[in-house]
């Protein structure tokens, strides 16, 4: 067993495999999400590291952190949502409120859980809707939020691209998404629009 850290969180690995999470982390995201969305999370947080050391990235540790959190800000009321987007996210007021969840997420897992790595409290803002010239970390999180195998439909085609190579894995995920949700419902926000164009050329 090999005892790691992730800024000041604590985790053990045997195998390969996570086996115990730091247990604030645990207890924070037992209390803040449901028992479903608590699932999806470790759900997310386990791809994320399984296609992070498929593809040799730095840090699988981080990958796995940035799934478990990525959720947080899912279930704030819509009273505090509003007053923190109002007060720190002024300028993405115009999103659909489905994305707002994403920037409170990013807001408590810096202010609550003290986690300073802007590139993983970016990747949290945009996990919902995407954006362009995201990084790496960012890509595999939105990416493996969509195919989350405990979803209602069968991702393992994509799952095993991302697993085989990270990049065209995420064009094809981005893809499938626009599909997707063009089929299902208009509601389509310029973050996903500026992805669409940057990464479907």
């Amino acid at each position: 067993m090999e005892v790691v850290y992730y800024q000041k969180y604590r985790f053990t690995i045997k195998k390969g495999q996570i086996i115990d999470i730091d247990p604030f982390l645990n207890a924070y995201l037992y209390k803040n999400l449901k028992e479903s969305r608590y699932l999806h999370s470790l759900s997310v947080a386990k791809l994320m590291y399984e296609i992070a050391l498929s593809n040799n990235l730095e840090n699988p540790l981080r990958y796995y952190v940035c799934g478990l959190l990525h959720d947080v800000g899912k279930y704030v009321s819509k009273e505090k949502t509003l007053k923190i987007m109002e007060e720190k996210y002024k300028n993405f007021l115009n999103l659909p409120f489905y994305a707002y969840h994403s920037f409170v997420g990013a807001y408590l897992v810096e202010n609550d859980l003290k986690i300073d790595d802007l590139e993983f409290l970016e990747a949290i803002k945009i996990h919902t809707t995407g954006d362009e010239k995201m990084s790496t970390l960012a890509e595999v999180l939105f990416a493996a939020d969509k195919i989350d195998p405990l979803r209602s439909y069968d991702s393992s085609e994509m799952i095993n691209e991302m697993k085989k190579n990270n990049v065209k894995g995420f064009i094809k995920v981005v893809y499938e998404t626009k599909i997707f949700l063009k089929d299902k419902h208009n509601d389509s926000n310029y973050l996903s629009e500026r992805m669409y164009r940057y990464y479907l050329k």
